[in-house]
């Protein structure tokens, strides 16, 4: 790892804070800033990190800076933040779940500024980024690719370049998420019905683990309804329904067809509306229990 690199990551939640923890521990000369809570900020520092107070100074020290924040409007507010006072060829790596359309409009702003904006959104879950072990998916040339991949490859085990312009990656990345938020919604509606036929969650589970319908999202969500899990995949149903909101205007945008994607959104529409907000992914399934008068 070349130690000369200076990054700094802007967002330290739950997906950034173990990333920045993975750059600092690989050897990279790492630049954390605090938002909202002082927690992953303070354990950053003590494993070698070193804080700074705004996103200017952080631009006028780091080679590349990390953005891992809620969505689009973040992006742009920090983005606006950095271009106040950027230095030429500073590069600014995208891991959130944004809107390509945003995507693209930053990223022709900032290169005019000399800079370079690459999208790099990520899968896999929280534990993975603890571990270092989540899978990212980038966009533009292979030069591109290469150029962010010191940094990329601290936190992720596996790297897709996608091609295409600025914000193919981001695009594939809501498409993706209808995949996993899409999936939670049918094993919702199946645990319920099945709590309506009054039979066992783990009958269910052990019939799909016979199947050739067996995969990696029905396990993480069947830890909740069967063993009582909610940690299981903290992925927050305020952000799904960021992101399948975001989905929705990109296909409309592309005149696509959203007859399944309408379904996953509406659910969660009606959780975030029963306050579950803050809720967990595998939490859907009482979503679907309140709405069946069985919670």
């Amino acid at each position: 790892m070349d130690e000369n690199l200076t990054v700094g990551f802007i967002g330290v939640g739950l997906m950034g804070w173990g990333m920045a923890k993975n750059a600092v521990e690989k050897g990279l000369s790492t630049l954390v800033i605090a938002h909202r809570k002082r927690e992953a900020v303070d354990d950053l520092v003590t494993r070698g990190a070193i804080e700074v107070s705004t996103v200017q100074e952080m631009e006028s020290k780091a080679d590349f800076i990390v953005l891992c924040v809620t969505g689009s409007p973040q992006v742009e507010e920090n983005l606006d933040k950095i271009m106040e006072t950027m230095r030429p060829n500073l590069v600014v790596i995208d891991t959130s779940t944004a809107e390509p359309a945003s995507t693209r409009k930053l990223a022709e702003k900032f290169t005019e500024k000399g800079g370079t904006f690459v999208d790099a959104p990520l899968s896999r879950t929280p534990s993975h980024a603890w571990d270092g072990e989540l899978t990212t998916f980038v966009s533009g040339s292979d030069e591109i690719v290469e150029k962010v991949r010191p940094v990329l490859s601290t936190y992720a085990s596996v790297i897709i370049p996608v091609g295409g312009e600025v914000g193919t990656a981001h695009s594939i990345k809501l498409v993706n998420n209808l995949v996993a938020i899409g999936y939670a919604s049918l094993w919702s509606e199946c645990y319920a019905t099945l709590n309506k036929l009054g039979v066992e969650p783990d009958t269910f589970r052990e019939v799909v683990r016979n199947s050739g319908m067996i995969c990696g999202n029905f396990e993480t969500f069947s830890k909740y309804v069967c063993d009582g899990d909610p940690n299981s995949h903290k992925f927050s149903l305020v952000n799904c329904q960021k992101d399948i909101t975001y989905y929705t205007r990109m296909a409309d945008s592309l005149t696509a067809d959203r007859s399944i994607s309408s379904g996953v959104l509406g659910l969660l529409d009606k959780s975030v509306e029963m306050g579950m907000d803050e809720k967990y992914l595998p939490q859907l399934v009482d979503s679907m229990l309140k709405i069946n008068g069985d919670k």
